[in-house]
């Protein structure tokens, strides 16, 4: 039980290496739903599976907005991520 606690616990925290790749999938979401509705976290983890980004830092951020989701935060606040 502890070792998922440990684990939620690191992906509550998105270090500042994370930022630029964030920025970068927040822009392709953005492009892709044309404006027409805010980026949600689901978003996000859509175009790093269609995309087949992989890696530790893409894996990284699915972990972050899937804990999003299960604190009910649905809409990726964009002015933290300025694009």
């Amino acid at each position: 039980m502890s070792q998922i606690q440990n684990h939620t616990r690191e992906a509550q925290n998105i270090t500042s290496s994370h930022h630029d790749l964030i920025k970068r999938i927040l822009k392709e979401t953005d492009q892709s739903i044309r404006g027409k509705r805010k980026i949600m976290h689901s978003d996000t983890i859509n175009l790093v599976i269609r995309e087949d980004y992989r890696g530790k830092m893409y894996y990284e951020i699915l972990e972050w907005c899937n804990y999003n989701i299960r604190r009910r935060k649905y809409i990726v606040m964009n002015e933290h991520f300025k694009f």
